[in-house]
């Protein structure tokens, strides 16, 4: 950068110590016109010859630099705010299975076990049914509530009952 204000002016000078040498030699003021003119124009163009070799960064790879810059350092924040959607999808589930099981007549705590998937998606394995013993009649039902509205086979349901 430096190169070139030594350009700028090593021209500017140059053509201005020109036009003013060529000026005092003359006497007569139709060519003192044309050497103004013409020393004008040395002079824009001792302005403009170095400003045409500046070559500007390019933006697209400040932008993509910039872009891959923030995708990092949103990376943690955009894998917590991920486990905490989970983790309150899976509470809102649990409390959903809770109530429709106690309106069955089968008071519960539910727990649900799962397992992450691809591109960051939780998906449910299993849930875990802790009721009192005396609730064992409408296991069933809850069994079939579970597979038709939640898509939990029986097989992925484990009772714990409490005596």
């Amino acid at each position: 950068m430096i190169e070139l204000f030594e350009t700028l002016l090593l021209g500017v000078a140059a053509a201005a110590l020109l036009l003013g040498v060529a000026l005092s030699l003359t006497r007569g003021s139709a060519l003192r016109a044309v050497l103004r003119f013409a020393g004008g124009l040395a002079i824009l163009l001792a302005v403009l010859q170095p400003l045409s070799g500046v070559r500007l960064p390019s933006l697209s790879g400040l932008w993509g630099q910039a872009a891959a810059e923030s995708r990092a350092q949103s990376a943690p924040y955009t894998a917590a705010a991920s486990e905490a959607l989970a983790g309150a999808a899976v509470r809102q589930v649990e409390a959903e299975i809770e109530a429709r099981a106690g309106a069955l007549g089968v008071p519960c705590t539910a727990a649900l076990q799962t397992a992450p998937g691809e591109a960051g998606q939780t998906y449910v394995t299993g849930v875990t049914l802790s009721c009192p013993a005396a609730a064992q009649a409408g296991a069933g039902a809850v069994e079939r509530m579970l597979e038709e509205e939640c898509g939990i086979t029986k097989e992925n349901v484990t009772w714990n009952w409490i005596e």
